[in-house]
């Protein structure tokens, strides 16, 4: 009987997905480096950075949580920044 890793397992998995998404394992992986990057910032108080990096991320893998974290920044900055379209 043939068994698989959990492990072995995933690397398939993840390997599946990629070619489905047509994103390469390089984008992926500098795309996490950018949302990563985002979410420092974010902490940090840049959120302009940080939404540049999420925008990077997201340009460079659709599927990026930084996609999420690029809503949630924008509808944040709408709540708190009212003069943002009203100069």
């Amino acid at each position: 009987m043939w068994r698989v890793s959990t492990l072995q397992n995933y690397e398939i998995m993840t390997k599946v997905q990629n070619n489905l998404s047509g994103v390469s394992a390089e984008a992926r992986a500098q795309a996490q480096r950018h949302y990563e990057q985002g979410r420092r910032y974010w902490s940090e108080g840049r959120h302009g950075d940080a939404m540049t990096e999420y925008n990077k991320a997201a340009a460079l893998d659709p599927q990026s949580p930084a996609v999420t974290a690029l809503h949630m920044a924008d509808d944040i900055m709408d709540f708190f920044d009212h003069d943002r379209f009203n100069p």
